[in-house]
Parts: C-alpha cells; structure tokens; sequence
C-alpha cells in the first residue's frame, strides 16, 4: 500500500466514523480491509496532529483520548467516489447509533410525528421566551453516541459519548473555522451544517433540489373515518431532520399548557386538567402541520435568535410542499414552538377567567363553570389562530356539561380521566378470546401487553381486579 492509498484511506475512515480515535480509526481499518497492512493506532495519530496544524483534521476533544474529525480542507482531499461511499455509508451509521445508543444530557427525549399520538413524546420543555444563543450551552441537550461505540471497538472502550455541542465540533467557533463557506457570528451555512453531520455539502443541497424524492408516503386510518396521509423521511434526510431535532430545535420553547410530545406528559396529564369540571369544551385546529409553512416556520426561528441562514435551511429541510409534513421526526417539536405564543396567549387569558386551558397537537381543551366564559375563551381562540395563519374545524367543536359525557383526547373525565367504557370492553374482549383459544402470537401477545400498560397508567384502576385478571391471562399466554 503507496502513501497516497494510505492517506486517502485514512481521511475516508475518520470521515466515516467523525469523531473518532486514532485507535477506532485503525481498527476500523483492519476490521475494512484485512488484506492490507494498515497502519498503527499510533502512526494514525501521529498523521492526525500534523494534519490538525494544516487544518485537515481538527482536535475535537482531548478528553481520556484525542477526538478528530475532519474539516472541509480534509473533506475535499477525498475523490468523489470516496466521499459518495463515506456519505452513504455514514449516514445509515449514523441512524442506526441514534436509533439504538442515544447518550442523554438533561431530560430523555423520543420524537413522535403524528398530529395528535396515543402516547408522550418528549420535547424539552422551557417555560421562558428569551432568545436562544447556538453557541451556548443547553440543558435538555441530546448526545449522540459515537459511530465507534455502536460498532463495539475494543479500542478505547472507556471512552464513553463526549457532549460535543455540535456532534463532530466542539462549539460554533470550531465549526466555522472548520468550514470552507462559514456563517458568522451566530448562524450555520449549509456548508457548517454539512461537516456538523459530517457528509459532504453536495449531498445536502442535491436532496434540496427536489426534497419530494426524500419521503414515501402512505395513508392510514383516523379514528373518525377517513384517512391522514403520512409523509415518511428516507435514510438520508432523516438523519439530516433528526440531527436539526436533537442538536438545535430541542432549544425552542415549549408552553407548559401543551401536553403534546413532552416527556412525563402525556393524553392523561392533558385530560386531568379538566376532570370534575361543568363544562368542558373541545376545539381542534384544521389542517394542523398542513398550515404551518416554510415561511412561517423561518420566522419563528429568528425570533428565537436562530440565524437567517440555519433558519432557511431547516425551513427547508424540514418541509414538503412548502409545509410540515406528518411522518417528520421534526414536525412535532416544530409546531409546539410555533404556537408558544398562542398558547401562552391562552393560558394567560383562561387562568384570569378561572378557566383550564390545554393543548394535545392540534386539540384543545378548555374547562371551567361558565359557559358564556368558555364561548368567549373559543372565539379568542378563533382571532388568535387566524392571526398566526390557522384556523380551528368549526364541525369538531363542542361544549359538554356534566350531564353528558364529558371527553379530553378520547379519555372520559366527568369524575376523573379514564379510557371510554367502549374501549374497555373491547380491550376486555381481545383477552378473553386469547385466553378461549389458548394462545397468542408475537405481535398478538405485544398488541395485548401494550394494552395492559396503558390501562396500568390509570392509578384509579391500576389495583382493579379487571387488571389483575390481565395479568393472569398474560401469564397463561406465555
């Protein structure tokens, strides 16, 4: 093997597995190529710092070991065959060290893109409105794993998940000084966000030139008839949506009244808000991630102090058809943000009506003991949405008393939040007939457990002996 094969062969290894050791990189190496004699961990390293004085590589951590990745110097050293294989090859690295091996700094977090899911997703929450710094450091911040730790080197094995701000950077500076088109002050070029994720800036801005080819989509079944098309990201833009989810949009706000993708809330923490209430009235937002667009969306973010450039970029990158898809991992956390002032509009005007306001993605919830409070609260509503460019479906609202059965995201809370009787005797009929048949499969017996532990986050029937005969079944069916 030449010096030239040697040098390109390194420059392709580290660009793969940024930020990584010396000791990963040779490893990776032998683990690639074993007919060849690759070099040493310490001859690799000795390659690295020389190239760090050049700027082809830069020092990224030096703690417990040296961390380099490469910079945009680095990056254009490698033929375009090479970067197209790094590219492709990193990125489905890179979603798999995500999906299986997410490092937490602050609070866990799991995107969940539906307009209005079963369950709790978790979007940091922030309760202030002051504008967020890129460059500063943010609690609720989500590490990704080294490539490395997900391919189990035995080489430095203690190193751990370094919290580098910016995956393959330590901070802003670093990636600007890093890039060949940086933004300044406190902003991301295309070009920064490229070696951020550590692809080559090609990639990004071909997916740009026609985003459509980046999502299948698909329909599904709504509860009330009808179907909701889904949009669903393929490999490559969706590892782009989720680094812009955990590394920037995880700093915008989120209102405590919004109960929709946060961690520790969840469709009943949004509905015991209204339980025992007189009247209890259900508004739902039309076309919800459908009118929310990509100029809306720049907007929002350079309020919150997200430069124009990074701004544009995700407006871009995060969109299809000009607007927030169902199916992006971004979408939820992207709307929440959208409408932090509505719902603090709304909060604010509820709590000096002793009203209680709610929000689960686009159903609202308002109770209290006046009505003619409440028709007031929905026509705020109604000027407020249209004000940011929505607008609420006129045939899903309702007002219902106590007399009626009273529902908040599809749990009952005349008395208290509990899962509709219907549901519960479907739920009741599904165990009785895997225990008549003596068995259950795989997804049959999970369909079942999943069940169990939704009816188990209810601590009103959490003892019942309806949940204690479950349990049996289960038991049975093993």
């Amino acid at each position: 093997m030449g010096t030239i094969w040697n040098r390109h062969l390194v420059l392709w290894a580290l660009g793969t597995l940024q930020p990584a050791t010396a000791a990963h990189t040779a490893e990776f190496i032998g683990a690639i190529f074993q007919d060849i004699d690759s070099p040493s961990s310490r001859e690799i390293e000795k390659m690295f710092k020389e190239w760090d004085k050049k700027g082809i590589v830069k020092i990224v951590s030096k703690e417990r070991h040296y961390l380099f990745s490469l910079t945009a110097r680095g990056d254009r050293q490698l033929s375009a065959p090479l970067r197209h294989f790094r590219d492709k090859s990193r990125l489905f690295l890179l979603k798999q060290a995500r999906k299986d091996r997410l490092f937490y700094a602050g609070e866990f977090h799991e995107e969940l893109a539906g307009a209005a899911p079963a369950g709790d997703g978790s979007i940091h929450e922030q309760d202030n409105q002051r504008p967020i710094n890129l460059a500063a450091a943010r609690i609720g911040q989500i590490y990704w794993p080294l490539i490395s730790m997900q391919l189990k080197f035995e080489a430095g094995s203690d190193l751990g998940s370094p919290a580098l701000s910016f995956y393959s950077f330590s901070d802003i500076k670093e990636v600007h000084a890093a890039s060949s088109s940086p933004a300044e002050g406190n902003d991301l070029s295309l070009h920064d966000f490229a070696i951020c994720i550590g692809v080559s800036p090609r990639l990004v801005s071909s997916i740009l030139q026609d985003i459509s080819k980046q999502y299948r989509s698909f329909e599904i079944g709504k509860r009330g008839g009808g179907t909701r098309t889904i949009s669903s990201p393929r490999t490559f833009l969706k590892v782009f949506q989720w680094w812009i989810l955990d590394y920037l949009l995880l700093k915008l706000p989120t209102h405590q009244s919004c109960h929709s993708y946060q961690k520790g809330k969840s469709i009943r923490s949004n509905a015991e808000l209204h339980t025992g209430k007189r009247y209890v009235a259900n508004i739902d937002i039309s076309d919800f991630f459908g009118s929310i667009g990509t100029t809306q969306i720049f907007s929002m973010l350079n309020k919150h102090d997200f430069g124009e450039r990074i701004s544009n970029l995700i407006s871009k990158l995060t969109t299809l058809d000009g607007v927030l898809p169902q199916g992006a991992p971004t979408s939820p956390a992207i709307s929440n943000a959208f409408l932090y002032d509505f719902d603090n509009t709304l909060f604010t005007y509820c709590e000096k009506k002793s009203l209680s306001y709610t929000r689960y993605a686009d159903d609202m919830t308002i109770s209290g003991d006046l009505k003619e409070e409440i028709i007031s609260a929905i026509k705020l509503v109604k000027t407020t949405l249209h004000d940011a460019g929505l607008e609420i479906n006129d045939k899903k609202t309702r007002i219902a008393n106590r007399g009626g059965q009273q529902r908040v995201t599809g749990l009952v809370v005349n008395e208290c939040a509990l899962p509709p009787r219907k549901l519960r005797r479907e739920i009741r009929a599904m165990f009785h007939n895997a225990q008549k048949e003596q068995g259950a499969n795989k997804d049959k017996y999970a369909e079942l457990v999943g069940y169990l532990g939704y009816l188990k986050s209810f601590p009103e029937i959490r003892s019942s002996t309806e949940i204690q005969s479950y349990i049996e079944i289960l038991g049975t069916l093993k």
